[in-house]
């Protein structure tokens, strides 16, 4: 992957973690960083065009939506290490019902918002409560010094409209069919998953690479690569700058 100048945005997310890593290098995608202890590492995540989302909140009242969002860090063996940022109502299931849906006990669960970091997290099997922060609109930063002696890294993102329906994934499918993404209420496209690896030796910027989309109606949290039936999704944002300095 070719290196990109750091993102000059207006708006952006910005995710920085406090990284000491050693010498050891792992696969493509992947993100240097520098091996003299103490380095900052940043995600910068700067927003596309489709960034604010319509969204039909009742018959005639629309709002535009900010996207569900996660980013966190693995081993470069798949290990999970931590929830670095997510967004409150993935965290938190508090989401809101269509019209006439019965809410059941316990509030409604999205599973196909942000399935990826879902299951990889262990948040679907153990049920473990993680902080969630609203999305932003220009800027968050948030600083953790836990990796500081991880070496092999990998930096996820995850990011997922609801209601970003297209012919591909309408919201009329039932479901069973391939199309099916949680109903009137659930997230049509399906949320797409940004990774990248850190290496030692370099200080610079690089980009997350799109790998994917994770499960359209939330049932795994595998990446499928085929975006054939991806459209106005893959403008939620324009890029995902890693940054060592």
């Amino acid at each position: 992957m070719k290196s990109h100048k750091e993102a000059k945005a207006i708006g952006f997310l910005s995710v920085a973690v406090l990284a000491v890593v050693g010498a050891v290098a792992c696969g493509t995608p992947d993100i240097p960083i520098g091996s003299g202890g103490g380095e900052t590492l940043r995600v910068d995540v700067e927003p596309g065009t489709h960034y604010r989302h319509k969204f039909k909140l009742m018959p005639l009242v629309t709002v535009r939506n900010t996207p569900q969002m996660a980013v966190w860090a693995e081993t470069s063996d798949g290990e999970f290490i931590e929830t670095l940022y997510i967004t409150r109502r993935t965290a938190d299931d508090s989401w809101r019902s269509a019209p006439r849906e019965k809410v059941p006990e316990g509030g409604i669960r999205r599973p196909e918002s942000l399935p990826v970091w879902t299951e990889r997290s262990g948040r679907l099997d153990s049920g473990i409560d993680t902080m969630g922060s609203v999305t932003p609109k220009s800027g968050y930063s948030v600083q953790s010094d836990s990796l500081s002696d991880r070496d092999n890294l990998w930096i996820w993102l995850e990011v997922n409209h609801s209601t970003d329906f297209n012919e591909a994934y309408p919201e009329d499918a039932r479901p069973g069919d391939a199309g099916f993404s949680g109903g009137p209420m659930g997230s049509g496209q399906p949320s797409l998953v940004y990774a990248a690896a850190v290496i030692s030796e370099f200080q610079g910027s690089v980009a997350l690479e799109l790998l994917g989309y994770g499960s359209p109606d939330g049932s795994d949290g595998l990446v499928d690569r085929d975006l054939a039936g991806v459209t106005s999704a893959a403008e939620i944002i324009r890029e995902a700058i890693v940054t060592i300095d």
